[in-house]
Formats: C-alpha cells, structure tokens, sequence
C-alpha cells in the first residue's frame, strides 16, 4: 500500500498536528459563519484572520488564493451570484433530471468489479493467486491494467508482459487500486459517438478529478490512526459520479431538434446542481455499501459532523474543495468545506497547503499513469 502512494505523491503528507476539534456551523452551503475560527497554527487563529474574522483567511494566505465571497455579497438587488442558476438553467436541470429518471443506470451498470478488487486489497489474507485471477476473468481490464503497468508512471526497464508480473512487481495493493480505476472507467466514458464529440474531453476531466481526488483522500485516511485508506479510495472515485451520470442525460437532451448549443460553463453548473442527487440515486440503485452512498451523498453538506465514523467523508469532501477552490462558482462554497473538514480532520492551514501540493503532484501522475487530460 505505502508504495502506491509513494509513486503518487513525491514525499510523505503532513499528519494531522493534533486532535480533532469540533467543525463550525456554516451560514448556508457556501460559506461557513464569520465567527468561526480557523485551525491555525502557528502564530495562532488571529494571525490569519481578516478584520472581519474570515475563517478562510488562513487557508487563502496558505494556500496563495483570495478569500471568496459568499453568494449576494456585492450583488445587486435580483442578480444571479457564484454558484446561482439562473431560470433558463433552473428549467434545464429540471430537464435533465427527469431524463435520468426515465434513463437511470440499472444494476448492470454498477462498478462491482472495482469493489471486488477493493474489498480484495482491504484484506488481510488477499492473495496473489485471486487478484490474478479477478483481473484475468476480463479481458479488457486485464489489458487496461497492463496498459498502466506499462506507463511512464510505472514502467521499470523490462515490459510487464501479464497480470502476475504486474502484481509481482508493482505489488498486490497497488495493482488492485489500478484495477478498482480501469474497472470503474466505464462510468466516465461516453457511450455514443455524440457523446463523445460534444463532451470528450469533459468525461476525461471527470475521470481524472475522481482519480486525483481518490488518491488523496486514500492517502490522507492513511496518515490517520484506524483511518480506512481503501473506503476513501472508492469514495474518492465514486463520490462524484453523479456528473458523469448526469452528463449523459444532458447530452441526450442537447442532441434533441431545436437545442440551442450549450455553453461550457452553462454545462458545469447545471452539473454541479444536480449531481449529488443524481449520484445518490445511482449508488442505492447499484446496492453500492452504505459508507460509499453517504460520501456521495453528503460531501456538500453545510455541516458533516466531525466524528471518526466520518473521517473518510471528510478526507474526500476536503480533497475535493481543494480542486473546487479555483473554481469561481464553487470557490465560496469549497472554502468553507476546506474549513470545516480541515477542523474535523485536525489540519491546520500549512497542512492543508501540504495535501494540496500533493494533489497537484498527484493529478500530473494520474495524467500519465491513465493517459487521461485534467482539462475539460
């Protein structure tokens, strides 16, 4: 397990300097409230504060970005702000979401391979002979697992040639990881030519972010005394899946006669909105474990209760902000979920800009592990 991560994520991460204090009540989704002090430290919480008492204020000095504002701050009287749909994509999502309903993803389309293989590395008496034999019973993920074995990010001097010379070499941990990843890499793809044309490049996004965000978050659980690295990993690949979802029934809807082109950023809020619904729905529709269904149900939470049962929740729900936070429409609404899981999660700010190092290190090597573009 450490030598996947290892290969991931260039240097150790930060451990979590201390216990876990209680996560502050947030003002709405998108902002935690102005009294809330963050998890400095040193130098203390008042170091890292604006005048205003910005909880965020530590973080985004950390972390070399702006505080964002919270939704209507500035806004005139009747204006959409960050993160707002205005009625024409209030009216799509709609749309969109009884599209799903009429085309939800039945049992088949579960990822039920990539949590055998899971559930296989999460045991302590897995063997090499069964996570062979997993991967060997299907031939395309066999060929997806040695096509990645094979990557630059991977590859010794000679070619790994079969899937029992990828476990020897690369370890039983690290092979089912990338096996759980190629065996779940249908749920980002594009099943129609169409699909592909309009929103290629999109799914491949999508892919990538779950991915990076897995990765981390595994990562992170890792660090964490009775921390489960092999549930964030899942979590992290499947706490958003309601976006790919999604997006196969708004590219359904856009193919329809008279669909005026979507634009780009129109696509991602509409998206952002619906996704944890749809996504909940797809994981009680799949049988998927409870622990899986929660994360994807509860990563935008206002507020996740700091308790250990959700550590991993909270490992995900901050990865995720991370990459969220420079994004303009959901950067209010990351910030405050960066504070509020890094309390739960006993990180202070210099901690936090250390998981977000490691998350860029962790995207670049994705990339070339998965041959897949981070870029929409």
């Amino acid at each position: 397990m450490a030598g996947f991560f290892a290969r991931f994520f260039g240097g150790k991460g930060s451990r979590p300097p201390g216990p876990a204090r209680p996560p502050g009540r947030s003002s709405g989704a998108a902002r935690p409230s102005a009294g809330a002090a963050p998890p400095d430290g040193p130098g203390g919480a008042s170091a890292g504060q604006r005048p205003d008492g910005d909880p965020f204020a530590s973080f985004a000095r950390a972390l070399g970005v702006e505080s964002p504002r919270a939704p209507g701050d500035g806004e005139a009287e009747g204006a959409v702000g960050p993160g707002e749909l205005d009625a024409p994509e209030q009216a799509l999502a709609a749309r969109l979401l009884e599209h799903f309903r009429k085309n939800r993803p039945g049992p088949a389309a579960a990822p039920s391979l990539s949590l055998r293989l899971l559930n296989l590395v999460a045991s302590p008496r897995a063997e090499v002979g069964e996570m062979v034999r997993l991967i060997s019973a299907d031939p395309a993920l066999a060929a997806g697992v040695l096509t990645v074995a094979n990557s630059v990010a991977y590859r010794g001097r000679e070619e790994i040639e079969t899937v029992r010379a990828a476990v020897v070499r690369l370890g039983i941990a690290e092979v089912g990881r990338v096996a759980g990843a190629v065996g779940a890499r249908s749920l980002f793809h594009p099943r129609l030519k169409a699909e592909l044309a309009a929103h290629g490049p999109r799914y491949a996004g999508l892919f990538h972010r779950a991915l990076t965000v897995a990765s981390g978050a595994a990562a992170l659980t890792l660090q964490r005394q009775g921390g489960r690295s092999d549930r964030a990993y899942l979590g992290g690949m499947l706490f958003d899946v309601g976006k790919s979802i999604a997006l196969r029934s708004l590219a359904a809807l856009a193919a329809e006669p008279g669909t005026p082109p979507l634009d780009g950023a129109i696509v991602d809020r509409v998206l952002d909105r619906v996704h944890v619904e749809v996504g909940g729905e797809c994981h009680q529709e799949w049988n998927l474990p409870q622990y899986l269904t929660v994360i994807a149900v509860r990563h935008h939470d206002p507020v996740v209760p700091a308790d250990a049962e959700f550590a991993e929740l909270h490992a995900v729900r901050l990865c995720g902000a991370l990459l969220d936070l420079r994004e303009p429409f959901l950067a209010a609404r990351a910030a405050g979920e960066i504070v509020q899981s890094a309390r739960a999660l006993a990180l202070d700010s210099l901690a936090v800009r250390a998981v977000d190092a490691e998350l860029r290190s962790a995207a670049q090597r994705v990339a070339s592990a998965f041959g897949v573009d981070p870029g929409r």
